[in-house]
């Protein structure tokens, strides 16, 4: 079975290489982008399973991004997660507008990170077919 491939986005570098270090212990093969644009040119030119979205970046923040990533139409869409420091209800409804399935606020426990691979199908780097 190929491994699931899990974008994380992040401006803040050291973070992003964590979550990519725990999603590669998972199973997962992992990619790393440094803000939304950076993000939405990955995934023209390569399909993920699932992306991993800061919201509050430079150039193009995650919400944005993520409203482009699903305008682009692709024949397989990954599943987007929001990440960030903010968790008001105007930042949750911003997300779910954005298409993100689910929001997590940082720092980020590996166990909910876990139980929302689990609930998402796709834990052990495999797919929840």
């Amino acid at each position: 079975m190929n491994k699931l491939r899990v974008l994380v986005v992040d401006d803040n570098q050291p973070a992003a290489e964590t979550l990519a270090i725990f999603f590669e212990l998972e199973g997962f093969e992992t990619e790393t982008a440094a803000d939304g644009e950076e993000a939405v040119e990955k995934v023209e030119s390569g399909a993920f399973d699932l992306i991993i979205m800061d919201i509050g970046m430079p150039r193009l923040d995650g919400c944005e991004a993520s409203k482009r990533i699903r305008a682009l139409g692709l024949e397989k869409e990954p599943v987007l997660v929001a990440l960030s420091g903010w968790s008001t209800e105007k930042d949750l409804e911003r997300t779910r507008e954005a298409g993100m399935v689910a929001h997590l606020v940082k720092p980020v426990e590996p166990d909910h990170l876990r139980s929302l691979l689990e609930d998402l199908g796709m834990r052990n780097g495999g797919g929840g077919d």
